[in-house]
């Protein structure tokens, strides 16, 4: 775009535009309440300079380039682009925009670096779409399925030692049991043993 008239119409139709959505958001919050206090922060260096490497917006951010930028930077730690993909979220939230990384590519992406396979109590129709939750969903998730599954396993070997105590118990009753019948039968025999 050469043109300098032209320029600048775009770029008031595009703070027009701006102006238009902080008034919806605003109008939003008056009547819901304001939204949950995201912290303060920016977006993360690196996403913002590989976005200028490719010459595509980093705030508002697409889902693809997100997730493209994940895939292209698997040399990073997992936790650390978990880390960046929350504060590119925050950074679209604080400013009234949708959310770019809550859902497929961006959690999908994350899930193909470092997988997390979906629950077991899940039912196996729907695990094939465990990967487009958050991915810190599916952290959660995975985590809570691995507590509640330790959780039931100890339950169940706890009740399968009951059970073997018990039946132990009720050995002992039934030798004891049988002990004294034979002491009750030498009684009645006058104490003589047979």
């Amino acid at each position: 775009m050469s043109s300098p008239v032209l320029k600048a119409l775009v770029n008031a139709e595009l703070e027009e535009a701006e102006h238009h959505a902080r008034s919806i958001s605003a109008a939003v919050a008056r009547q819901i309440g304001p939204p949950v206090d995201l912290g303060h922060g920016n977006l993360p260096a690196e996403f913002v300079a590989w976005c200028k490497q490719k010459g595509v917006a980093s705030l508002p951010a697409r889902p693809a380039s997100i997730a493209l930028y994940v895939l292209e930077s698997r040399h990073l730690e997992i936790h650390d682009l978990a880390r960046m993909v929350v504060e590119i979220s925050r950074c679209h939230l604080r400013r009234g925009q949708a959310d770019p990384t809550s859902g497929y590519p961006v959690s999908a992406a994350l899930n193909h670096l470092a997988k997390i396979e979906a629950p077991l109590s899940w039912p196996k129709a729907k695990r094939p779409h465990f990967s487009d939750l958050p991915y810190d969903v599916q952290q959660y998730l995975s985590l809570c399925d691995k507590d509640q599954t330790r959780a039931i396993k100890r339950a169940q070997q706890e009740a399968a030692d009951a059970r073997k105590k018990l039946k132990e118990i009720e050995g002992k009753n039934v030798e004891a049991e049988d002990a004294d019948r034979a002491d009750q039968g030498n009684s009645d025999r006058g104490g003589r043993p047979d």
